[in-house]
């Protein structure tokens, strides 16, 4: 019989709170504790919440995909991250999730990627002069900075026509900000309004209308530009049959300046510390793009390069920038053998089932080669899986991708002594918990 494993409730106040306060302390940790002790099918409650961690791979299939219908998003995580980012087609579900995913998945087609591709290539080019410039005076940077800054450029011109970047402090500042706040709002553990929630919540809402202003603006500059035959995701949106309102258009377009350059800046940060931690694969790498004539052509060009791709995916299997995401029964069914109810909610760990001893040898060592034999379904998924994986995938890994290149292919990189101790910071996406600063070198 393959039931759920119970851990112990919280000490003294587990009646009440259930696991609610061990999760509140360090959700990842408490998380992957839990996996190790008592394996990948958990049975945890959130005050009265039933929630049923999925971790192995036939659960998460028959969850995201065999039975996709019967859990949608609509959980409370997502309903906190929708007060930050509207209903747009991350948080949306049913009918409307189809219609948004319907309009914009133009922007995604296979056509559009040698337009991105020239993007990408001018963004990183931008990025890298600018960083050697800053090298010549400092040779110590903020590479979370950098990351951050050409993520944002990059989704700023491919799907917006802008670079966003008389916007990118209001932006990155902000929308920072507020995912620091959802992530304290989800773990309250009872309805009890306090002067803490008073305080959070009136700043919650004032910088939500600082970077809603922002985005807004940069929309209204939009419509009064002639169309493009390039036609971007706000022309689409613009332009649709189903006459969206001005605030879904807002929703749509936060939406995808939080999943386009958030998530992938973290991961291009994570990606400079792992190449800082493992300098060899620094030099595997600007071997293999010497022996490309350090020339790339097209993003299928991409595909030939190896040692790029296997360590891209190391990164993404260490640290998935969505490292948990959630989905909730709306009618009785049943996973393995345990019954589950409506209103059950399902946990899914990205990094708890890229981190099973199970399906990972060593799987907290850092070994790119490991891909060189593709991982067993289901047991990699950094993108999510099923139905609403992520629409973004290819244009995520085209930027990563080029841009750690020919940053390789212009510099060496160590840690800087500012960089000390970086652990993770698990909130809405997996950051490190402090900025990364390296020294970079020029190659001769």
């Amino acid at each position: 019989m393959r039931r759920a494993v119970k851990p112990p409730r919280d000490f003294f106040w587990g009646p009440i709170t259930g696991h609610a306060l061990s999760l509140r302390k360090s959700r990842l940790s408490y998380m992957y504790a839990c996996l190790k002790q008592y394996g990948d099918f958990i049975e945890m409650y959130l005050g009265k919440q039933r929630t049923l961690l999925v971790n192995d791979p036939a659960g998460l299939k028959y969850v995201l995909l065999d039975n996709g219908k019967n859990y949608p998003k609509n959980t409370p995580g997502y309903k906190r991250v929708a007060e930050v980012l509207g209903q747009g087609v991350f948080t949306d579900v049913g009918e409307e999730w189809k219609i948004g995913r319907k309009a914009i998945q133009p922007t995604f087609n296979p056509s559009k990627f040698d337009h991105y591709f020239s993007i990408v290539a001018d963004e990183t080019q931008k990025t890298i002069n600018q960083i050697k410039d800053n090298a010549k005076i400092n040779r110590s940077i903020n590479i979370s900075s950098w990351s951050t800054r050409y993520a944002l450029h990059v989704i700023g011109r491919s799907l917006l026509n802008e670079t966003l970047e008389d916007s990118f402090n209001i932006i990155s500042k902000n929308l920072s900000h507020l995912i620091d706040l959802t992530e304290k709002k989800m773990t309250y553990i009872t309805p009890i309004k306090t002067l803490f929630k008073w305080r959070l919540e009136k700043d919650f809402n004032s910088t939500l209308k600082v970077l809603d202003d922002e985005i807004i603006k940069i929309i209204a500059n939009e419509k009064q530009k002639v169309r493009s035959p390039k036609e971007n995701m706000l022309h689409a949106l613009f332009d649709s049959p189903m006459n969206f309102s001005d605030k879904k258009i807002l929703s749509q377009v936060k939406t995808m300046i939080f999943a386009g350059h958030e998530t992938t800046a973290n991961v291009i940060t994570w990606a400079f510390y792992f190449l800082s931690l493992h300098p060899q694969w620094q030099e595997k790498i600007f071997s293999e793009f010497k022996d490309h004539d350090f020339s790339i052509t097209s993003e299928e060009d991409l595909k030939t390069f190896s040692s790029i791709n296997l360590f891209l995916n190391e990164v993404l299997r260490m640290r998935p920038p969505a490292w948990s995401f959630g989905r909730v029964a709306i009618a009785k069914d049943r996973i393995h053998d345990e019954e589950i109810n409506a209103g059950d909610l399902i946990s899914i760990s990205p990094f708890l089932i890229h981190h099973h001893p199970d399906f990972w040898e060593n799987p907290e060592d850092f070994m790119p080669e490991r891909f060189l034999k593709a991982p067993a379904p289901f047991t990699f998924i950094p993108y999510g899986a099923g139905q609403r994986i992520c629409m973004g995938e290819r244009l995520a890994n085209l930027e990563m991708c080029m841009f750690l290149l020919h940053a390789i292919k212009e510099f060496t990189f160590t840690f800087s002594s500012q960089t000390i101790n970086v652990q993770m910071n698990a909130q809405v996406s997996l950051r490190p918990d402090q900025a990364i600063y390296l020294d970079v070198e020029v190659r001769k």
